[in-house]
């Protein structure tokens, strides 16, 4: 089965939607691979979105995150929170039906407050200017680990009303 046989992409997008406005995040549901399946986009930083501009950024930092988290929720099935590469924070729920895993939901795009954003290694992956990497990366906003809890809980909360409608 996959998500989108589950609900509709709207209902997904919807989902995004939601959490975004909640929290300022990027937020995405991905499918079992780690990969988007909804088109809305919202950044939560500038950089980012230069990030996933280049191929190479993309592969380099998002999608080893994205990997990551859905392999680790999908082994668990508990949340995961990990900073990436770039050092921002990534969360995901798991999301399963009749015990079969179809992917993920979830969060990225702040720092934790004690973490600083890794402009060097984004500059090695994508080439970009590292002053003005360095002058976004002062503007990426910090989240605490009990934010990032109540926003899994909201996820969760959400995902268990849509799947009974």
């Amino acid at each position: 089965m996959k998500l989108t046989e589950l609900m509709s992409i709207e209902k997904w997008e919807a989902l995004e939607k939601a959490l975004n406005k909640r929290s300022g995040l990027h937020a995405c549901v991905y499918d079992t691979e780690g990969f988007r399946i909804t088109s809305f986009i919202s950044w939560g930083n500038d950089l980012c979105p230069i990030i996933n501009s280049l191929p190479q950024g993309a592969s380099a930092i998002c999608a080893l995150a994205n990997q990551y988290v859905t392999s680790q929720s999908k082994e668990t099935g508990q949340p995961v929170t990990i900073e990436c590469d770039a050092g921002m924070v990534k969360f995901a729920i798991p999301i399963f039906w009749n015990k079969e895993f179809l992917g993920t939901a979830g969060g990225c795009g702040y720092r934790l407050p004690d973490s600083e954003v890794e402009t060097f290694l984004i500059h090695k992956a994508i080439g970009h200017d590292l002053k003005e990497l360095d002058a976004m990366a002062a503007k990426v906003k910090t989240i605490s680990n009990e934010e990032i809890n109540e926003h899994i809980k909201f996820l969760q909360n959400e995902l268990s009303s849509l799947l009974k409608d």
